[in-house]
């Protein structure tokens, strides 16, 4: 551990690490902004803030697409000790008005996008609208001053709207002290070795963990200049890479099989990639294998490294070291990160065992925002120290290795045996007519069955070799009843397979 002091608040991190006032800070579409600029507006914003009342501890609900004015906005609720509540800007309506009383903030930002259907439910808070392509702040009161935070890093930064590690919907309070700790855990693992020669595509979306803390907070902390894209197209994601000269990214594997798809992602316009981190989702061997291939095709020395992590530890807690990668790992718990592979009861399991992963250490969230048996449920004290209980299934080798298996609550039972979706899932996709699989429970007549889900169109006779082949892969109580098959799986926000409407669909009755 250890380039600077993590006990600091978030912009003060941020601030002590850059080198050059005259460097690209950040960057959406045509608009560049400098570091020297990006404190004087930060500094303008939290002035505006603060002459609208805001004071430390106070919510700012942030709504917006990945712009500048969020970046800008971020920082200023930093300066002042404030909390960035930070909101998907394309909630319903009925979800924003539910987040608002909830949370309660002082001053809401939206975009001339969503004001329309926003505008109207922000309760008692004031509005400041942010056109999605000008840059400018309406509704920001002029403010010719404001008190500075300066803190110990323990008060909250960001609210962050999640799953929580039971699937209910939660809001995580995470501390400025855990979100720079992730940047250091990371910085331990990878080496310090990015500047402004890098240039990071943060096309991951602000308000969630992976895109805000890693896309926006790393990079800049990083000396690296920040290029934001508002949302995931193929076509103008490569474009970017290539003009930008992009050397650092973040994805969900759903992207990079896109880009592998596009025929203008190779050659010159890919050569400047170097690193691309990958998660929210399991990645597969053909994946790693296609990407690398096709980078060392166009001269460059990229690698796909995929990674794990959850909101409630500042997202990223695990990652696999460049070059590394071996099918079904995650790679290593990051930093100060300490892992335990425990049964129910909550007793340690030896390597190789599968059981519930509970991670400790200094990129912990804060807790459960309102809900203190949630936070107690999620975060036990055991010896003394506290850890999260992830809800998810690993095991971990004998060199530390973090192997992923799938949620807890997807864990089948079948005649007593335990039935782990992701095996089936994978022993699905060893088939190269099979792209992306999904294994849920269902139920007849009570009696729990196998009905495994497949993205396309497969034939009768394909259907049963998959479900052959899972046989033969795997135990009896493994193998499908039936394949049905979908023409697109349902996604969430980010990209990802949304499990949960498949469940609902298709799972157990």
């Amino acid at each position: 551990m250890g380039m600077k002091t993590i006990h600091c608040s978030l912009f003060e991190f941020m601030r002590d690490y850059h080198t050059k006032d005259d460097q690209l800070a950040v960057k959406c579409r045509s608009r560049e902004m400098r570091f020297k600029e990006l404190f004087k507006e930060i500094d303008r914003v939290a002035a505006g803030l603060y002459a609208m009342g805001v004071r430390k501890g106070d919510p700012v609900m942030l709504a917006l697409p990945n712009i500048i004015q969020n970046v800008v906005a971020v920082y200023a609720c930093s300066r002042i000790g404030a909390v960035a509540a930070m909101i998907h800007p394309l909630y319903s309506p009925d979800e924003f008005e539910a987040a608002v009383k909830k949370i309660a903030p002082k001053v809401v930002f939206l975009s001339d996008i969503n004001v329309k259907k926003f505008g109207g439910r922000v309760g008692g808070a004031r509005r400041v609208i942010c056109p999605y392509l000008a840059y400018g702040f309406l509704g920001l009161k002029r403010g010719k001053t404001f008190e500075e935070y300066f803190g110990d890093g323990e008060e909250d930064m960001f609210y962050m709207q999640s799953g929580g590690t039971s699937g209910a919907p939660k809001t995580i309070a995470l501390s400025s002290r855990a979100v720079n700790a992730m940047v250091d855990n990371l910085m331990d693992l990878l080496g310090d070795r990015f500047d402004e020669k890098n240039r990071m595509l943060a096309v991951m979306p602000m308000f969630h963990g992976f895109g805000l803390c890693i896309g926006v907070h790393a990079s800049l902390s990083l000396n690296m200049g920040c290029v934001l894209m508002a949302r995931f197209n193929t076509e103008k994601c490569a474009k970017t890479i290539a003009k930008e000269r992009i050397t650092t990214m973040l994805a969900v594997p759903r992207m990079i099989y896109k880009l592998l798809a596009y025929d203008k992602f190779k050659g010159d316009a890919v050569s400047s990639l170097e690193d691309v981190y990958v998660g929210g989702d399991t990645v597969p061997d053909e994946l790693v294998k296609a990407f690398e291939t096709r980078m060392k095709e166009s001269g460059s020395s990229a690698k796909l490294s995929p990674g794990y992590g959850l909101t409630e530890t500042v997202t990223v807690c695990a990652l696999t070291k460049r070059g590394d990668f071996i099918e079904g790992s995650l790679g290593f718990p990051i930093g100060d990160t300490k892992i335990k592979i425990v049964d129910d009861a909550l007793s340690p399991l030896p390597a190789g065992e599968r059981g519930e992963l509970l991670l400790a250490g200094s990129q912990l969230m804060s807790g459960y925002l309102g809900d203190e048996k949630a936070t107690r449920d999620a975060m036990p004290v055991i010896d003394g120290e506290t850890w999260v209980k992830t809800g998810d299934i690993f095991s971990v080798d004998a060199e530390g290795r973090l192997f992923f298996f799938g949620r807890k609550k997807r864990l089948i039972k079948i005649s007593g045996m335990n039935v782990f979706p992701s095996d089936i899932e994978g022993a699905a996709a060893e088939l190269d007519f099979v792209h992306e699989a999904v294994a849920l429970e269902y139920r007849e007549g009570g009696k729990p069955f196998i009905r495994l889900l497949v993205e396309g169109d497969l034939t009768e006779a394909q259907k049963q070799e998959v479900i052959a082949h899972i046989a033969k892969r795997l135990s009896k109580w493994n193998t499908p009843r039936e394949v049905v098959c979908l023409a697109a799986f349902p996604r969430t926000s980010v990209g990802k397979t949304d499990i949960k409407v498949l469940e609902s669909e298709y799972g157990v009755k």
